[in-house]
């Protein structure tokens, strides 16, 4: 974690570029990880993350101070990510960047992280298949990236009442599918 982080944030509001790359340098894997989470897709995920960054740049003199840094920029990539998966599920279209990968030969490396997120797309998904989208996000960034409640009451501006409720919700229909699945 960035010790110094109030002095960063000051460089950055006044335009020093250098100062914002120790930020994404900090933040972006925490970014890509709840992204890719919500929207299961690396590409998408990385595209969420490159269009938070962006808007972290644009809205830093927005930032309070006084509120935890990493749960501002974090409510910035899930509504970024949230946007990206809607898309997604309207158009269903495939990139002509995930085409062309098919011919490309990739390092046992990449082939081996692909597989894991692969494999955990398709959990969250068959989990998280069917839940309203609120319940997705509680459960999404409470369960599976292990944020506090509190957290998830900021990301999401809701109420704890309703964190609580969403994710009471959440964890019961998953539940009996996962009854359903062992019977």
């Amino acid at each position: 974690m960035l010790t110094d982080l109030q002095d960063i944030i000051g460089r950055i509001k006044k335009g020093d570029h250098a100062a914002f790359r120790k930020i994404v340098e900090e933040y972006r894997q925490q970014a890509f990880s709840v992204a890719f989470r919500i929207t299961c897709d690396e590409e998408e995920a990385r595209d969420a993350v490159q269009e938070s960054f962006i808007k972290i740049w644009e809205k830093l003199e927005q930032y309070d101070m006084n509120r935890n840094f990493s749960t501002w920029m974090l409510r910035i990539v899930v509504n970024s990510a949230i946007d990206r998966k809607r898309q997604m599920d309207r158009h269903h279209l495939i990139s002509l960047d995930q085409s062309l990968r098919k011919f490309e030969i990739p390092d046992p490396d990449f082939i081996e992280r692909e597989a894991d997120n692969r494999e955990m797309a398709s959990l969250i998904t068959w989990l998280a298949e069917g839940l309203p989208e609120k319940q997705q996000m509680v459960f999404i960034l409470r369960d599976i990236q292990g944020l506090e409640s509190d957290e998830v009451e900021q990301i999401l501006n809701l109420s704890e009442t309703k964190v609580k409720s969403n994710l009471y919700h959440a964890r019961t229909t998953i539940r009996e599918r996962l009854m359903r699945a062992i019977e």
